[in-house]
C-alpha cells in the first residue's frame, strides 16, 4: 500500500480572517507537494459552509482541498492529524483577537498537536515566499527541534537559514550553543541550500526580541520559535502574551513548535 497523501490542515477561527490563512495553506502545500484540509473551530459562526469562491480565487495551482469536520476534543487535533497526515497546521488572528487577556480557542488544538503550526498575526502579509527564515539559537537542547523544522524549508524550497546565536559569558551556554551549531552544521551539509550564523551580542533571555528586529532587517519571511516546556494554563487557553504581541505589531509569521514532541514528519 502506498503513502497516503500529506496535507496542510487550516484551523478557521473567524470566516471574515481567512483569506491569508487561504494563500499561505496553498503556498506551503505547494512547497510540500500536498494537499489542504479545511475546518472550522469558531462554535458561534453563524455561516459554517466554506468561501468557496474566494478559496477558487486564490488556489492558483489547482490543488485538491477538502473541507473537514474535528472529532472528539479529547483526540483531537492529533487523530485528524495523524488521519490525514498532516505536517502544518496554519491558522489566521482575526484582528483584535490578539490582546493579551482575550481568550483564544485555538491555542488548545496548537498546544496539543504533534505538527508545527504557521501562525499569521495582524500585519503578516498575504504573500510569502517562506525563502529567508530566522532561527534563534540559544542554549537549550530542545533548540535543536527548530533546526530540523527549518531545514524542511530549505530542502523542499531552497530557503536560506539564518541561525541567530545568543551570546554568553559562561563557558557551560557557550558549549551547549556550540554543540547545537555542530550538529545544525553537520546535518544542513547533507542537503544543497544555504545557510548563514549571525551572532547577537544578547543573551538567551533576550534572543527573541534581537532577533524580531534581525528578522525585520533582513525581510525574513518566517520566524521559527519554540513554546515553553513549562507553558501553563493560562499560556494554553489565552496564548503566549509574547507570541500574540509579537502577531500583532509584526509583519513574519512564526512556525511555532512544542518541543519534545512525538512529531510526524514530512516525507523525503
Amino acid at each position: 500500500m502506498g503513502r497516503k497523501t500529506q496535507h496542510i490542515l487550516v484551523l478557521i477561527q473567524d470566516q471574515n480572517y481567512i483569506r491569508k490563512a487561504i494563500v499561505h495553506a496553498f503556498k506551503l502545500a505547494s512547497i510540500f507537494k500536498a494537499e489542504v484540509a479545511f475546518t472550522q473551530i469558531c462554535k458561534s459562526a453563524s455561516n459554517n459552509q466554506l468561501p468557496s469562491s474566494l478559496i477558487g480565487e486564490l488556489n492558483s495551482e489547482n490543488i485538491v482541498y477538502k473541507e473537514i469536520s474535528l472529532g472528539n476534543p479529547a483526540v483531537e487535533p492529533n487523530n485528524t492529524i495523524q488521519q490525514l497526515e498532516a505536517i502544518f497546521i496554519v491558522t489566521e488572528f482575526a484582528k483584535g483577537k490578539l490582546s493579551t487577556f482575550k481568550k483564544n480557542e485555538v491555542f488548545k488544538y496548537l498546544y496539543k498537536a504533534k505538527i508545527p503550526s504557521i501562525l499569521l498575526g495582524e500585519k503578516s502579509k498575504e504573500q510569502c515566499n517562506y525563502q529567508n527564515i530566522t532561527v534563534p539559537v540559544d542554549f537549550k537542547r530542545e533548540t535543536k527541534e527548530k533546526m530540523i523544522w527549518a531545514s524542511y524549508f530549505g530542502r523542499f524550497n531552497q530557503a536560506r537559514i539564518h541561525l541567530f546565536t545568543a551570546n554568553h559569558k559562561a563557558e557551560s551556554a557557550q558549549r551547549k550553543i556550540k554543540a547545537t551549531l555542530i550538529f545544525t552544521k553537520r546535518m544542513y551539509e547533507q542537503f544543497n541550500f544555504d545557510y548563514k550564523i549571525v551572532k547577537s551580542e544578547r543573551s538567551s533571555n533576550w534572543l527573541r526580541q534581537d532577533a524580531y528586529s534581525f528578522s525585520e532587517q533582513f525581510h525574513s519571511d518566517l520566524m521559527v520559535l519554540l513554546s515553553q516546556k513549562n507553558d501553563g494554563l493560562l499560556n494554553k487557553y489565552f496564548g503566549p502574551a509574547e507570541i500574540k504581541k509579537f502577531l500583532r505589531n509584526k509583519g513574519n509569521p512564526i512556525l511555532f513548535i512544542n518541543p519534545l514532541k512525538d512529531y510526524y514528519l514530512p516525507c523525503n
